[in-house]
């Protein structure tokens, strides 16, 4: 992670390495799965299976050591081929 992304958060994430259940907002039934890479009060890092866009909103049903369960998409890249990571920001 480049030292001016490292500025711009606002709370340290720490490796949080668990497999994490999520379905797309608005209301899908559908549940998908990640890997956290890491975690922080104000966001997580996930590598995911499905493409997202940025300010797409996820429902998080896993359990994670936050208050939140509901996340926005901040970045996606692709690290290979159908394997993703993204990047996500805690909302209300």
């Amino acid at each position: 992670m480049s030292a001016e992304r490292a500025e711009r958060r606002r709370d340290v994430r720490q490796p949080y390495p668990r497999v994490i259940e999520y379905s797309l907002i608005p209301a899908s039934d559908e549940k998908l799965k990640g890997v956290a890479v890491n975690i922080s009060n104000s966001g997580l890092a996930l590598y995911i299976f499905s493409h997202l866009i940025r300010g797409q909103e996820i429902h998080i049903r896993s359990f994670i050591p936050v208050d939140y369960r509901k996340a926005s998409v901040r970045w996606v890249r692709e690290i290979d081929e159908g394997i993703l990571q993204a990047g996500f920001m805690f909302v209300g």
